[in-house]
């Protein structure tokens, strides 16, 4: 049987969601592990799946030929499609003039967060040690996680012009708006406050119990820390006001 009725026969058997999903993943670059994951959905080779598993650079390629013979499409037609949507075109209220401040910093955080998450898991195939395959990973997870969250808050505005409020920034963004209306006496209980936040979390992170969290902790620490300067200041402002 011929490459070509092989490859018909396998896109009668794939709806054209399944296939718009292949031609995104090659488009956003082909990555290995989720195209393993579309691989999984479309194909039982499970012996296929583990070869690329244990050498993915080597491998991808292949992978990139099978899940377009399942598709029934050419790989090098699909790269000349045009290039993928810029992320604000994907979110145009960042544009609005009253566009929440917080969504317009999470906007940046996403872009970065995604970033970090694509060169660690990069680096996960290169990893030589446990304990570096356990950093890069927590690393990638960590980002992801971010990157997600801060997609549910941009996807809500989106849909319903309304804030969704759960990313931990609105929190944090509020505590800084409450802090401008403390008095001066007021200030100093939160500076002392804040100063013992920041000592237990440096005993967290210190003693290293639960490992899984110490990423959280330095987040809180970074934050209380903001918020402290942002109190000492502040204070130094109503000191000279004297």
């Amino acid at each position: 049987m011929s490459r070509s009725k092989i490859n018909s026969l396998f896109s009668s058997k794939m709806n054209d969601r399944s296939r718009d999903e292949i031609r995104a993943w090659l488009r956003a670059g082909a990555e290995v592990t989720s195209g393993l994951r579309l691989f999984s959905r479309h194909s039982n080779n499970t012996r296929f799946t583990a070869l690329v598993k244990t050498r993915p650079a080597k491998y991808r390629l292949l992978l990139i030929e099978k899940l377009c013979a399942l598709a029934g499409i050419s790989p090098l037609q699909e790269q000349k499609q045009p290039a993928r949507r810029k992320f604000r075109d994907d979110f145009p209220c960042l544009r609005d003039p009253d566009c929440p401040p917080e969504l317009k910093i999470l906007a940046a955080d996403k872009i970065t967060a995604h970033d970090r998450y694509i060169r660690a898991h990069e680096r996960l195939f290169g990893c030589a040690t446990l304990e570096e395959c356990y950093n890069t990973a927590r690393e990638a997870i960590e980002n992801f996680l971010e990157n997600r969250a801060i997609y549910q808050e941009l996807d809500h505005y989106r849909e319903h012009g309304a804030v969704l409020g759960k990313h931990r920034i609105f929190e944090y963004l509020r505590h800084r708006q409450r802090l401008r209306e403390l008095n001066v006496v007021e200030l100093l209980a939160e500076q002392r406050r804040l100063r013992t936040a920041i000592w237990r979390i440096n005993d967290e992170i210190k003693k290293g119990t639960k490992p899984h969290l110490q990423s959280e902790r330095k987040q809180r620490r970074q934050q209380k820390e903001t918020l402290l300067a942002e109190v000492n200041d502040l204070i130094d402002a109503y000191t000279h006001a004297r």
